[in-house]
């Protein structure tokens, strides 16, 4: 196995490695710190996208990471604080693995290897072709590249027990303790939506009609619009999402950053989506008498769809616009044979009316310095899941007060 450096990377490589437990081929590690180099990535990077049968990858595909860069990197929204650290893996050549990081300087000197994107992307993953890496030797692969790294601290947020990225990791800096799920509703055994609706109890399908009929009564006709990304209707769609989810933040006392500023609007709205062959970003908009009253943002992946960003008119929350919104989702999902409907972990009650399984959550906590060692043992294990799990029981009124006091508001 050898580890190289490319571009104007200062990474500093170990020796060349060649062992037995690489297998016979050897595998070069290649770490690229510049948009320049993500840009000549491109063509092997989306072959690769390709032949992934995981439906878990999508925040770690050419047309996500190369924009989160573009505006979280370079634009308005640039962070001095973020190295980018695009990890390669190639057999003979050919790229097998692609791994998107990021180094993140901290206070008092700390650095942390985090993924890409994060916090706006939801799951930590990697791509990897196992025909050219299978995942016993790309396991050796991280064991030699997370030696080299030179961090105080690796830290992977959040996993589906089910990804490449569990198969992958070191088992005993893997997080299995963690409150969070990832409600799923798989629906390849779902053949039409009538029979899926009959499925249901009298009253909740009773309850359903009410909200439909309510809606159409006082509002207007009920429509669905579909727009993938690239047209101007699907741009038009996610800043009006914004603006809706913008102000239920508010209002029910919640404080998510990643949606805050313009940046998140151009980032998002730049993102790719191809409606012939149902893939990459795409938005539902539900209106009542032509008005837009609940939007929904995801993306598709190998028939794996994201459920990534809900939300409504909350002038119009006594509707409960979102859940006949959602509704009106699943329905066109069935008719376009789409295998399932990932909620992406941070699950909500009324989610489970809409799934049929579920997936654990894991994440990755690797120090690699004494500081990264109180860091990741006292922050990430400890104070940041008890803050957050108590945080959220509060009521909506005391958090609005809390987040108002925050610094910078």
């Amino acid at each position: 196995m050898t580890l190289s450096t490319t571009f104007d990377s200062d990474w500093q490589p170990s020796e060349t490695i060649n062992n037995q437990a690489a297998a016979s081929e050897p595998v070069q590690i290649e770490v690229h710190d510049t948009l320049e180099a993500v840009a000549s990535l491109e063509s092997e990077w989306r072959a690769l996208e390709e032949k992934m049968a995981d439906g878990l990858g999508y925040f770690q595909t050419f047309d996500w990471c190369q924009n989160w860069c573009r505006y979280y990197l370079e634009g308005a929204a640039k962070d001095s604080r973020l190295r980018l650290q695009i990890v390669t893996f190639r057999c003979a050549g050919q790229l097998a693995c692609v791994l998107p990081l990021v180094e993140r300087k901290r206070a008092y000197g700390l650095t942390i290897l985090q993924s890409l994107g994060n916090p706006m992307a939801q799951y930590s993953n990697l791509l990897l072709d196992v025909d050219a890496l299978p995942v016993s030797k790309m396991r050796e692969c991280w064991k030699t590249f997370s030696e080299q790294v030179t961090a105080d601290a690796i830290i992977f947020d959040r996993f589906p027990k089910n990804s490449q990225m569990a198969e992958i990791l070191d088992e005993p800096h893997i997080i299995t303790q963690t409150d969070d799920i990832s409600l799923i509703m798989y629906l390849e055994q779902i053949d039409e939506w009538d029979t899926f609706q009959a499925s249901f109890k009298k009253s909740v399908r009773r309850g359903r009609r009410r909200r439909y009929k309510k809606i159409e009564t006082e509002l207007g006709e009920i429509s669905l619009e579909v727009h993938f990304g690239g047209t101007d209707a699907y741009r038009n769609a996610i800043r009006q999402s914004l603006e809706f989810k913008r102000v239920w933040l508010k209002e029910s006392g919640r404080n998510v950053s990643a949606f805050s500023g313009q940046h998140a609007a151009d980032f998002l709205t730049s993102l790719e989506g191809d409606s012939a062959s149902q893939k990459g970003a795409m938005s539902y908009v539900m209106t009542a008498g032509g008005k837009p009253i609940a939007i929904e943002l995801g993306f598709l992946k190998n028939g794996h769809y994201y459920c990534f960003l809900g939300s409504f008119d909350w002038s119009m929350r006594s509707y409960s616009a979102g859940k006949v919104q959602m509704e009106q989702s699943l329905k066109w999902a069935i008719e376009h044979q789409i295998s399932c409907i990932d909620f992406l972990g941070n699950y909500e009650a009324y989610q489970g009316d809409w799934s049929n399984s579920s997936a654990d959550m894991l994440s990755y906590s690797a120090a690699k310095s004494i500081k990264g060692r109180l860091y990741s043992q006292l922050w990430e294990q400890r104070l940041k899941p008890g803050i957050k799990s108590t945080f959220r029981r509060l009521p909506p009124a005391l958090r609005k007060r809390l987040i108002a006091g925050l610094p910078g508001r």
